[in-house]
């Protein structure tokens, strides 16, 4: 049995900030193409991907530890240099929205 991925995925900005641990649903989609190399991986017919946008905003100096069958190393950068080093446009624009998503919030 053929198992194909589901055109669904969910893109995480990971961001320090002097608070707790908090994941923000940032309610936030982008449906792009799936480029046609990696369509093999979908069913017959799956063309577009819906990427659901989050921050989690972490403490200075949080051990990062990283699954090796997804990523192969990482680099705390500042989010101009972040957004600059991206392929995809859809994530550099979710980084690029770091500014105006971890304004101080009013009370």
């Amino acid at each position: 049995m053929v198992r194909f991925k589901v055109p669904e995925s969910v893109l995480v900005v990971i961001h320090t900030r002097e608070l707790d641990v908090r994941l923000v649903d940032w309610e936030l989609a982008n449906v792009y193409e799936i480029y046609p190399v990696w369509r093999h991986r979908y069913a017959d017919g799956v063309t577009h991907n819906t990427e659901h946008v989050f921050g989690l905003e972490v403490s200075a100096g949080t051990a990062v530890r990283l699954d090796p069958r997804e990523h192969v190393r990482h680099e705390w950068l500042d989010w101009r240099a972040a957004a600059d080093r991206c392929f995809s446009p859809s994530n550099a624009e979710a980084i690029l929205q770091l500014p105006r998503r971890t304004a101080p919030r009013r009370r």
